[in-house]
C-alpha cells in the first residue's frame, strides 16, 4: 500500500484538531443559538460568543474583547480594515509590495477611485524599506491608512512592525493595520505592543474551522471602521447578521489550544522546518532558501531549485504523496510568477523555480525525513528540464 500523503501546505489551510472539532460539534448540537434572541436560548448564545471572544483576545493580546469583529475569514477582515475611510481624494493608503491579494486588490480598487496609493518596496530579504515608509507618511494626504503584513504567507518573512510604525502617530493621525493571518499562533502576537490599531486573523490557518476569522482592534473607541454590509446592529453594526456561534466556538477552541501549547508547538514547528531545510541542502547543495537571512515564521521554507520548473515539481510531488505549493497566483489558467519573490528582486525564472513548504503541528519528524528524500529525488530528476 502507498504511504499516506504528507501535507506540507499549512500556510494555505490546516486541518482542525480534535479539540476544535469537538467544540464545534458540541455547539452545533447545543440547539438553536441566535445571540439576538431575547429568550434563554439567546442568552446561551451570547454566553458562548463572549467566551469565544475572550479566547481570541487572549492569544493576540487584546485587552478589550468587545473590540473583536468576527468575519468570514482573513480576506473579509482585510477588506473591512481598508474600508476604514470613505474612498475619496483625501485619503493616502500605504501598503507593502508583498501583501496578500486581499490587501493589494482592494488597494488597487481604491486607487482607481482617486485614492493616493503608495506601494512600499522591500529588500532582498523581503523586509519593508523604512525610508520609503517614512517618505510616504510625511507626504500623505489628509487621511492615512497604513497596512503592513505581520508575516508573509509565501516566504514566512516577519516584518518588524513596532520599529516600522514607531513615531507615525506622533507625526500625524493614521489608522495602522496588519494582516496577521499567518502570524497568529506561530509567533507571539500582541496587538497592544505592536503599534497597530487593528489586525486580521483567520481560523483555518491555525487548526480552527474554515469560514471564520476576525478583525481585532485595540479598543472600541475611535477606530474609523465602516461596515461593508447593512441590515442589522450585530457586532456594533460593523458586521451585521446573525453571528455564527458554532464557528466562533470552534475558533475560540483553536485559539485556546494554541495558547496553552504555544511554546511547545512553536518549537515543534521550528524543528520540523530546520530538519527539512538542513536535510534538503545536504541532499541538494545547489538549492537555496528564499529570505533565509530575514526573521521568518518557524514553519515556512520557500526553496529555490535552480534549473527546475517549480510547477512541474509541485505536480510530480503531489503524485508521490507530498502536498506543497508555489504560492503564486493563477490567472486564466496561466501560472504567474510570485509577486512576492519578484518584489524581493528574484528574476521570473528564479520565482518559477521556487516552491513553498509549510509545516503544521500535525506533521512528524518521520514525515519530514521522508519528504526530504522524495523532494530531493524528484527535483534532481527534473533539473534542466525547464520550459525556458
Amino acid at each position: 500500500m502507498p504511504a499516506a500523503p504528507i501535507y506540507l501546505d499549512a500556510n494555505a489551510t490546516t486541518c482542525p484538531l480534535p479539540d476544535t472539532i469537538s467544540a464545534l460539534a458540541l455547539a452545533m448540537a447545543d440547539g438553536p443559538l441566535n445571540p439576538s434572541s431575547a429568550h434563554a436560548r439567546g442568552a446561551r448564545a451570547r454566553e458562548l460568543g463572549m467566551v469565544a471572544r475572550d479566547e481570541v483576545a487572549d492569544l493576540v493580546g487584546c485587552a478589550v474583547p468587545e473590540a473583536i469583529v468576527f468575519t468570514s475569514g482573513g480576506t473579509e477582515a482585510n477588506n473591512m480594515a481598508l474600508a476604514a475611510h470613505a474612498w475619496d481624494e483625501r485619503l493616502t493608503l500605504v501598503v507593502s509590495a508583498v501583501e496578500h491579494a486581499s490587501v493589494l486588490r482592494p488597494a488597487e480598487a481604491a486607487a482607481r477611485r482617486g485614492v493616493d496609493l503608495r506601494v512600499l518596496p522591500v529588500d532582498a530579504g523581503g523586509l519593508v524599506d523604512p525610508a520609503a515608509l517614512n517618505d510616504a507618511v510625511s507626504t500623505a494626504r489628509d487621511n492615512l491608512i497604513v497596512s503592513i503584513q505581520w508575516a508573509n504567507s509565501e516566504t514566512g518573512v516577519l516584518q518588524p512592525l513596532p520599529a516600522l510604525l514607531a513615531g507615525i502617530k506622533g507625526k500625524r493621525d493614521a489608522f495602522l493595520h496588519s494582516d496577521a493571518v499567518q502570524a497568529v499562533g506561530k509567533v507571539p502576537v500582541d496587538i497592544q505592543a505592536s503599534g497597530v490599531d487593528a489586525l486580521s486573523l483567520s481560523g483555518h490557518k491555525v487548526h480552527g474551522p474554515a469560514g471564520i476569522g476576525a478583525l481585532v482592534t485595540v479598543d472600541t473607541g475611535d477606530a474609523p471602521l465602516r461596515p461593508m454590509l447593512f441590515g442589522g446592529e450585530q457586532q456594533r453594526g460593523l458586521r451585521p447578521g446573525s453571528e455564527p456561534i458554532p464557528l466562533m466556538v470552534g475558533l475560540g477552541a483553536a485559539m485556546r489550544g494554541r495558547l496553552l501549547r504555544f511554546d511547545e508547538d512553536v518549537a515543534h514547528l521550528r524543528r520540523l522546518r530546520d530538519l527539512f531545510e538542513t536535510g534538503l541542502k545536504d541532499a541538494l547543495p545547489e538549492v537555496s532558501i528564499n529570505a533565509s537571512t530575514a526573521p521568518r515564521l518557524p514553519n515556512t521554507a520557500n526553496v529555490r531549485f535552480p534549473d527546475v520548473d517549480g510547477g512541474a515539481l509541485v505536480a510530480q510531488l503531489d503524485d508521490l504523496g507530498i502536498q506543497c505549493s508555489q504560492g503564486s497566483a493563477c490567472s486564466s489558467g496561466k501560472p504567474q510568477p510570485s509577486h512576492v519573490l519578484l518584489a524581493m528582486g528574484l528574476s521570473e525564472r528564479e520565482a518559477y523555480a521556487s516552491v513553498r513548504f509549510a509545516f503544521s503541528v500535525m506533521n512528524t519528524d518521520d514525515e519530514v525525513c521522508r519528504a526530504v528524500e522524495i523532494v530531493a529525488m524528484t527535483a534532481g530528476g527534473l533539473r534542466g528540464r525547464t520550459p525556458w
